[in-house]
């Protein structure tokens, strides 16, 4: 099951991927800054880390209909 997952590699979709993931991390970063600087909110880095995991995770899930891993994996 795990190497039905794969295909031959086309670097555009790698490029894209990788695009996406950037600005996911990027993004969750932005938004834990603001908490921060406007709200006086405490920011944990795990916390900060399990909503970036989350966050690609379901990005992936809906981006790739093919793929089959739980949150989990």
């Amino acid at each position: 099951m795990h190497f039905k997952m794969f295909k031959p590699i086309d670097f555009k979709d790698v490029i894209a991927r990788c695009c996406g993931i950037w600005v996911d991390i990027i993004g969750e970063i932005w938004n834990h800054r603001n908490m921060m600087v406007f709200k006086n909110e405490y920011v944990d880095l795990i916390e900060v880390f399990t909503a970036v995991k989350r966050k690609i995770w379901s990005w992936i899930t809906v981006k790739e209909r093919l793929t089959d891993f739980s949150y989990s994996d």
